[in-house]
């Protein structure tokens, strides 16, 4: 049986890793040269994400729980509706479909619609496999540092000893936030994030590119 340190995991068949949601755009372009900057910026993406994709994962998880079909769609179309720019949109709904498709040839579950976008997919898997709701809430938000310090490490000069020092830290920064279940309502959402919808923008015309957005 698949558990949440499997799903969550690095090496889960996701395709996560070939996607940097604008960080690539912010280090090709001499935006963001340190790692201390690196760091700055993913705790930003952090706080993006608890108010915004950490809802979503709950939501689904609850839907999933209560087999109401007619939920996950409405929260899928609103998800959809929040990802402004078509290469964040993509790389959600990509990543979503091998997620939900590595589940289901790992697991004993029915077969099952694979067209949620990430995190409502990662909601439902989880809820399906019985692991534990907070426990999936900061799985997710730590799997996704853990992604984009894989990228920050392949494109700029990012020893192994400071990218697991920047971990620890956004890993402990997580841990300590003050969040309830409650706080993770749809009537909460901020998805307000201005630069790295521009930076997934602009990563197209990139002269090199590691990453597909």
């Amino acid at each position: 049986m698949l558990t949440w340190l499997q799903l969550s995991g690095g090496t889960f068949p996701t395709g996560d890793f070939n996607h940097s949601y604008g960080l690539e755009t912010y280090i090709q372009t001499n935006r963001i040269t340190t790692a201390s900057e690196i760091e700055q910026l993913l705790q930003a993406f952090l706080e993006v994400s608890i108010h915004f994709d950490a809802i979503f994962v709950k939501e689904a998880y609850e839907a999933t729980q209560l087999a109401d079909a007619a939920r996950l769609d409405e929260i899928q179309n609103i998800y959809s509706a929040s990802k402004l720019t078509k290469e964040v949109y993509e790389a959600s709904m990509k990543t979503g479909k091998s997620l939900l498709t590595g589940v289901i040839n790992l697991s004993d579950i029915d077969d099952f619609p694979i067209h949620y976008h990430y995190a409502i997919g990662y909601g439902i898997m989880a809820k399906k496999l019985d692991l534990p709701l907070w426990e999936t809430v900061q799985t997710y938000l730590f799997s996704s540092m853990i992604s984009l310090v894989s990228v920050a490490t392949r494109i700029m000069p990012l020893g192994q000893k400071e990218s697991q020092l920047m971990l620890y830290r956004l890993g402990k920064s997580l841990a300590e936030l003050p969040l309830t279940e409650e706080d993770l309502s749809l009537e909460n959402v901020n998805t307000f994030s201005p630069g790295f919808e521009i930076a997934s923008m602009e990563h197209e015309t990139l002269y090199t590119r590691l990453c597909m957005s």
